[in-house]
């Protein structure tokens, strides 16, 4: 290989390397029977099909880094059986975001129009974080 090959080897691993590190750490569990399990949650009510949900999933995932150590965030993916249910229960559709307490309670609902900030003080209003 000549030098030119070797170098431009060397700096396409080191950007998939970088880039690999920036993406989140761990998926959303979609268990949302974790819901009133003793810890405060917040359920993102997605469609994996939707542009809308792609973008309240990369704003969902900014706040979660910062509060996953006490607060579980869930998805209910509307596209499986379990997913329908909870949104059905909870008149949830795609782009809503739920609190709950850590006893199962329903304390908040909204869509996420108001970006990051707004995501960050309902949950401070909401959940006390």
């Amino acid at each position: 290989m000549s030098k030119q090959t070797l170098i431009m080897l060397a700096v396409v691993l080191v950007a998939g390397a970088v880039m690999i590190a920036l993406l989140p750490k761990g998926g959303y569990n979609s268990d949302v029977s974790l819901v009133g399990q003793g810890t405060p949650t917040v359920v993102l009510a997605f469609e994996n099909y939707a542009p809308a949900s792609m973008d309240a999933m990369a704003l969902f995932d900014r706040v979660r880094r910062d509060h996953r150590d006490h607060v579980l965030f869930l998805v209910a993916d509307l596209g499986t059986p379990r997913g329908r249910a909870f949104a059905e229960r909870h008149q949830a559709f795609s782009g809503l975001v739920m609190t709950f307490r850590a006893d199962g309670t329903l304390v908040g609902r909204g869509l996420l129009e108001s970006g990051e900030a707004g995501l960050r003080e309902r949950l401070e209003r909401e959940l006390g974080i």
